[in-house]
C-alpha cells in the first residue's frame, strides 16, 4: 500500500499576507465603526462581517502602498448605507446625509482609537513585569484592589497608591506616543 504524497501549501503571496495582517490588525476599528453606527448589536455584527467580505472580494484593489484602515472605512461605510437602504424600506432611518456625518465622525473616532490601542500596547511593554501583573490582576482577572493587596502582603493602600502612579504613567506614555504619531 503506497501512502500519497503529502501536499504542502505554499504560503500566500506577499501581498495576500500584508493584507489579512491588516485586515486583522485593523478589525477592532471596523467593529467599533460598524457597531457606533449601528444602534443595534446584531445589525452591526451582520454589518461588520458583509464588510469583511466585501474587503476580501476587493482585496486586489487595496495598495498595499497606502493606509489599509481609510479603504477599509470608505468599504465599511457602503456597506452601512446599503443597510440602511434596506432597512428603510421597514421603518424610519435617518436620512443619508446625516448618516455620511455620523460616519466621517465616528470614522475620526475609530482611526484615534487605533493609534491610542498601539500606543497603549507599546507602553504597555515599558512597564516592569510587576506593574504589568498588578494591571492584569485587577483590570484583567477582575481581582479586588483588596485581595490584591492580601496577595502581596501589601498594604491596600499602597497597592492604590502604585496602580494611581502606574496608570498615570501609561496616561503619560500614551500622550507622547499619539504625539508623536501626529
Amino acid at each position: 500500500m503506497t501512502l500519497p504524497e503529502p501536499k504542502f501549501a505554499m504560503p500566500p503571496p506577499l501581498d495576500e499576507t500584508r493584507f489579512i495582517e491588516a485586515l486583522t490588525r485593523h478589525q477592532p476599528a471596523l467593529e467599533a465603526f460598524c457597531h457606533a453606527n449601528l444602534a443595534n448589536r446584531e445589525d452591526a455584527r451582520e454589518v461588520l462581517q458583509a464588510t469583511c467580505v466585501k474587503l476580501w472580494q476587493k482585496a486586489g484593489d487595496w495598495d498595499p502602498e497606502t493606509e489599509f484602515l481609510p479603504w477599509a472605512f470608505t468599504v465599511a461605510r457602503f456597506t452601512v448605507l446599503s443597510h440602511y437602504r434596506d432597512q428603510k424600506r421597514d421603518r424610519l432611518v435617518f436620512d443619508e446625509d446625516v448618516i455620511h456625518a455620523m460616519a466621517d465622525d465616528i470614522q475620526e473616532t475609530a482611526s484615534a482609537f487605533d493609534v491610542r490601542r498601539e500606543a497603549l500596547a507599546k507602553c504597555l511593554t515599558k512597564l516592569d513585569d510587576h506593574q504589568r501583573g498588578l494591571l492584569h490582576d485587577h483590570y484583567t482577572v477582575s481581582r479586588s484592589l483588596r485581595e490584591i493587596a492580601k496577595a502581596s502582603g501589601r498594604s491596600l493602600s499602597a497597592v492604590k497608591m502604585t496602580l494611581l502612579r502606574v496608570r498615570q504613567q501609561l496616561s503619560a506614555c500614551i500622550e507622547r506616543q499619539v504625539r508623536t504619531h501626529s
